[in-house]
C-alpha cells in the first residue's frame, strides 16, 4: 500500500504480487505526485504576495483622497496626544443641500473593543460646510474615532477613522484649510482644490528643528520643479505652507515636508488633488 497526503488530498494505489504496471498507473502517479507538489507550495507563494502587498507610505498618503464621495468626509490629524478631528461636507452634499441649517457633531475615540475613550463636541454652524473639533486623549490609544452629525429634518450620518499609533515625534500630521477669493477659510477633510482656491497646510511643531524643507511631489513620487513657500508660525507653534493653486494643472499630488533634529529625521506626506 502507498499514500500520499497533502492538504486534505489522500491517494492510493495497491500493488500486489503479480500486479502489472501499466501505462495508466504511471500517469495517475505522476499526477498525484504532481498536485501534491504545487499545493506543497502555495503557502510560500501567498506569503511572497502577502509581503509584496505592504502599503508604502506613499500609497497610504493617498488613499485619503478617495473619500471624497461620502455624505460627509472625516479627517483625524494626531499631534502628540491631541486629535484634531475635522469633518467637511462632500460636494455633492452641499449641492443637494443637506445640512444648509448646520448640525451638531460629536466625536469620540473609542478602544478596540468600543470602550470610550474620550469624547468631544461641536457645531457645523449654518454655510461653512467643515468643523474642527480638537479632542485630547489620556488614556490608551484608540483603535478608531467615531464622528456623528445630526440635524433636525436629515438623516442622520455617522462615519469613523482607523487610529494608528503617531509614528513621529518632531512634527505633528497636518491640519488643512482652504479659501477663496470670496470664501472664508475652512478646515479641510476632503482635500479636493479647485485652481481657483487657495491652500493653508499647518503642521504642529512637537520638538526644536535644525532641519525643514518642504517639496512637491507628483502622485507616483518624483519632486516636481515647483518652489513651495514653508514658514515658521510662532503664534501657532506650526510650520505653514500657504498658496494659491492657480498655477498647479489638474492632478494629484504630494506635498512631502522633511524634518530633522540632531541625526532624527522625519517625512511627511500630504495628499492633495487639483480638480478642473
Amino acid at each position: 500500500m502507498s499514500d500520499w497526503t497533502a492538504h486534505g488530498l489522500r491517494a492510493s494505489t495497491k500493488i500486489t504480487k503479480g500486479t502489472k504496471i501499466t501505462k495508466a498507473n504511471w500517469v495517475f502517479v505522476i499526477f498525484v505526485a504532481f498536485v501534491i507538489s504545487v499545493t506543497e507550495r502555495e503557502p510560500s507563494a501567498a506569503a511572497a504576495a502577502q509581503e509584496n502587498s505592504a502599503v508604502s507610505p506613499r500609497e497610504a498618503a493617498l488613499i485619503i483622497l478617495e473619500r471624497a464621495n461620502r455624505p460627509f468626509v472625516p479627517y483625524v490629524a494626531v499631534a502628540g496626544k491631541t486629535l484634531t478631528v475635522v469633518a467637511e461636507l462632500s460636494a455633492a452634499s452641499i449641492q443637494a443641500g443637506r445640512w444648509k441649517g448646520g448640525a451638531d457633531v460629536s466625536v469620540r475615540a473609542v478602544g478596540a473593543n468600543d470602550e470610550p475613550l474620550a469624547t468631544a463636541k461641536g457645531r457645523l454652524e449654518a454655510g461653512t460646510y467643515s468643523v474642527a473639533i480638537p479632542l485630547v486623549v489620556t488614556g490608551p490609544w484608540p483603535a478608531r474615532v467615531t464622528i456623528a452629525l445630526r440635524a433636525e429634518g436629515e438623516r442622520p450620518a455617522d462615519d469613523w477613522v482607523k487610529m494608528e499609533p503617531p509614528a513621529g515625534t518632531l512634527v505633528g500630521e497636518p491640519v488643512a484649510y482652504r479659501s477663496g477669493s470670496r470664501v472664508a477659510a475652512r478646515p479641510v477633510a476632503g482635500f479636493e482644490f479647485a485652481r481657483s482656491e487657495r491652500i493653508r497646510a499647518e503642521w504642529p511643531v512637537l520638538a526644536p528643528l535644525d532641519r525643514r524643507e518642504v517639496r512637491l511631489l507628483d502622485r507616483s513620487g518624483k519632486p516636481l520643479a515647483v518652489e513651495l513657500p514653508l514658514a515658521d508660525d510662532p503664534a501657532r507653534k506650526a510650520l505653514v505652507v500657504d498658496m494659491s493653486l492657480s498655477g498647479i494643472v489638474r492632478g494629484d499630488y504630494l506635498i512631502e515636508l522633511t524634518t530633522g533634529s540632531g541625526g532624527t529625521i522625519e517625512r511627511r506626506l500630504l495628499a492633495i488633488r487639483i480638480k478642473p
